[in-house]
């Protein structure tokens, strides 16, 4: 494939102001949680959790996991079907992320980036959601005690700074949709079930996933 090809690729993957292809990282914590393994996969398609398409690899970039204490971990993921898939211990409790980016190989900054944030144990902390680098949707609130029935806040920010945007959400259960965010004012986005959420927007020609899971029972405090 020539260049304009690849390029054209990334564009319709990357593509959010539709519903036809979205990227994303999803990481589901085991039941057991602390000391095991769970899967994080990065997936593209237009059935969110499902993926359809196994993304180039050439594209693949920035794939790290960060722990609790802020070290962050690169990763290597492998091809398994439409999907990227790696194993990650999360083996202390607090916030983990799981992220990657998409990036055409000569360019200097990414066009899309996704993140998967995950609670073990309990110990949830929101101020551990943002990365305060370059574009980003955020929780307000902590998920950790997120329930069906709940209303979570969520931001998006440029370099830490609340922006005005629109968010597409897609839940693994139900009808996507979309919320507006201002400045001051955060999207507020009504949980109707359990199960995975899938948040993108996209601002200035670069894209963000946000992904985290809203379990069957909080007891425990995982997610």
């Amino acid at each position: 494939m020539h260049k304009l090809g690849w390029w054209s690729v990334a564009l319709l993957v990357c593509s959010t102001t539709s519903f036809a292809h979205e990227n994303w990282v999803l990481a589901r914590l085991p039941k057991s949680a602390t000391n095991a393994l769970s899967k994080a996969q990065i997936c593209c398609g237009h059935d969110f959790p499902k993926s359809d398409i196994l993304v180039a690899e050439r594209l693949l970039a920035e794939m790290e996991v960060v722990g609790p204490g802020g070290a962050t971990i690169p990763y290597k993921p492998t091809a398994e079907d439409k999907t990227w898939t790696t194993d990650i211990a999360f083996d202390k409790a607090g916030v983990w992320m799981v992220s990657f980016a998409l990036k055409k190989p000569q360019e200097s900054e990414p066009i899309c980036r996704g993140r998967s944030l995950m609670v073990v144990g309990g110990q949830d902390d929101p101020l551990r959601y943002a990365r305060k680098k370059g574009l980003e949707i955020v929780p307000g609130a902590v998920l950790s005690t997120l329930k069906p029935g709940d209303t979570l806040p969520v931001s998006i920010l440029q370099n830490g700074t609340p922006i005005e945007g629109k968010i597409a959400v897609t839940p693994e259960k139900g009808s996507a949709s979309f919320l507006s965010t201002g400045k001051d004012r955060p999207a507020q986005l009504k949980i109707p079930s359990a199960g995975a959420y899938l948040l993108t927007v996209s601002s200035k020609g670069k894209t963000f996933a946000l992904t985290f899971t809203v379990a069957e029972s909080t007891q425990g405090g995982t997610r």
